[in-house]
């Protein structure tokens, strides 16, 4: 393999964390911003719907995907306010 070949797992990079990701913008941030929504909507709605089961309501799992959506753009909003102060 030729020297311009080389991949980050070869060391030519330093691995980021999501935080940086984020902060940093580009296509890799907007992939992060939207992980960061869905898996925090998937996360708390599955919560909700777990409670819904268990108390024999409906409404829980309505709560806690907005609850996870508004935790996600919180999460995106910090990690971008954290990146601005660097």
């Amino acid at each position: 393999m030729a020297q311009s070949e080389k991949k980050w797992w070869q060391g030519e990079e330093e691995l980021r964390s999501t935080g940086q990701l984020v902060a940093g913008g580009g296509l890799s941030g907007a992939v992060m911003s939207v992980i960061y929504l869905l898996i925090g909507t998937a996360f708390w709605a599955a919560i909700g719907f777990g409670l819904d089961w268990l108390l024999g309501t409906t409404w829980l799992v309505w709560a806690g995907g907005l609850l996870g959506a508004s935790a996600g753009v919180y999460l995106v909003y910090v990690h971008m306010r954290s990146g601005t102060d660097s």
